[in-house]
């Protein structure tokens, strides 16, 4: 037979279990939410970027495109594709009637590992063709040719790289160093190839909650 101390009990037992169930649901909500959180901070963006090079005188104009793509697959290393994109026009000489233009296009991959915090070491191979024309504008004489050349870019740099999107610059040499690489056209040794670039997110894989 049931009191009314008993029935008085039996209201309280249900209030505080269904509190409990509550709060448990909640907690458990909570904590997917921190480890979604937690997942999409330690997602691996595909970030766009690359560099730009504008320069000239009264003699010479260059123009230079390298768009990049690249993955941060931990914070120690970085792989992409990068694109080289370039024009130059300049005179033999100052008062020249002879001018010589310069177009190139190459591809190529990337790796850059991080040793430490904010300095990296990067390899790159790629390939470039040239398109070459001069012309005379005294006797009109024209002369085109074009050549391709392999090379293997290698350096360092100092940056930042982040699910935020990533900045650069950096000092490189090419390790072949062919006649026909347009790191070397016209010089006797290897030249330094100095580069400066930004980047930001353009793809992000949200990782589901384990």
């Amino acid at each position: 037979m049931s009191t009314p101390f008993m029935k008085k009990s039996k209201k309280i037992y249900t209030t505080l279990l269904i509190l409990s169930f509550t709060l448990i649901s909640h907690l458990a909500q909570a904590q997917n939410i921190i480890q979604t959180q937690k997942n999409l901070e330690e997602e691996k963006p595909i970030i766009f970027g690359g560099g730009l090079l504008l320069g000239g005188g009264s003699n010479s104009f260059q123009l230079g495109l390298n768009p990049e793509l690249l993955k941060s697959y931990n914070k120690y290393i970085d792989a992409g594709v990068i694109a080289n994109i370039y024009y130059s026009s300049f005179s033999i000489s100052l008062g020249s009637n002879e001018k010589i233009k310069n177009f190139q296009l190459g591809a190529g991959v990337f790796a850059r590992v991080w040793p430490i915090e904010q300095f990296f070491i990067q390899i790159q191979p790629e390939y470039n063709r040239t398109w070459t024309s001069a012309k005379n504008y005294s006797n009109g004489e024209k002369a085109k040719t074009s050549f391709g050349a392999t090379s293997i870019l290698g350096g360092i740099g100092y940056g930042t790289h982040n699910a935020n999107g990533m900045s650069y610059f950096s000092v490189m040499i090419d390790l072949l160093n062919a006649d026909q690489s347009p790191y070397k056209i016209g010089q006797t040794s290897a030249q330094p190839i100095i580069r400066a670039g930004a980047g930001f997110p353009i793809f992000r894989k949200k990782k589901k909650a384990d």
